[in-house]
């Protein structure tokens, strides 16, 4: 099949290093010509390197060549940034929205709320060297945190926990999936509407067995490399 053959060829470039992490790739229409061939049948060779994590693609950018992906143990951390600061790696979190809200179904059964219980909702934007590659939402019960609510939306709400409440993660229950990109997550990290995401929930629990935070990782695969020791 010729997109295998193309697949091959750009895949060989890649790993031999004539095309460097975070290189742009040539337009569609560049390629297409470049491997004698259809726009249609190109972007099956790029959607299957994609699939590989070798490379992405960004709305009205174009196609890039991946950097090496970021590991990360979800059973042992739920800061990323340690992760990054291990790795020496470069990132950014910019908190988008904060609120409060009735907890939903998933929220309440994950940190077993009575119900009507409340809680208090952040989503945040991840960068990784400059890329847009998760969007992270926390949930914590608005009855345990009520000070939260007039956090500084600027406010690194794991740091919060550790400073102001003496809780650190040490039990960590975990759920791994994958599923497509809400709008909202497509506009942000401005993929593909529907494109599929990798899905990380990681519960904190603390000592008296109540569950305390619930943290939803949606990010690209290519960027986050679950790494379990």
């Amino acid at each position: 099949m010729q997109y295998l053959t193309i697949k091959d060829a750009i895949e060989e470039q890649i790993e031999s290093g004539m095309l460097e992490p975070g290189h742009k790739l040539p337009s569609e229409r560049v390629l297409a010509e470049a491997f004698s061939t259809t726009r249609i049948t190109l972007r099956e060779a790029l959607n299957y390197l994609a699939l590989s994590g070798k490379v992405y693609k960004e709305e009205r950018r174009g196609w890039f060549v991946s950097k090496e992906a970021l590991a990360f143990n979800p059973l042992a951390e739920i800061d990323l940034s340690l992760a990054c600061k291990q790795k020496n790696r470069s990132y950014s979190i910019k908190t988008l929205d904060s609120k409060r809200l009735l907890a939903p179904k998933i929220v309440a059964d994950t940190l077993k709320l009575a119900p009507f219980s409340y809680v208090l909702m952040y989503s945040r934007l991840i960068m990784l060297e400059g890329r847009k590659v998760a969007v992270q939402y926390l949930y914590l019960p608005e009855l345990l945190f009520p000070s939260l609510k007039n956090m500084d939306n600027d406010s690194n709400v794991i740091e919060l926990l550790k400073e102001h409440y003496a809780l650190e993660n040490n039990n960590l229950s975990l759920k791994l999936g994958v599923g497509p990109a809400t709008e909202f997550e497509s506009d942000i990290l401005n993929i593909s509407s529907g494109s599929m995401l990798l899905d990380i929930q990681q519960s904190a629990i603390n000592n008296d067995k109540k569950g305390y935070l619930l943290q939803v990782t949606r990010c690209c695969h290519d960027a986050i490399e679950i790494k379990i020791d």
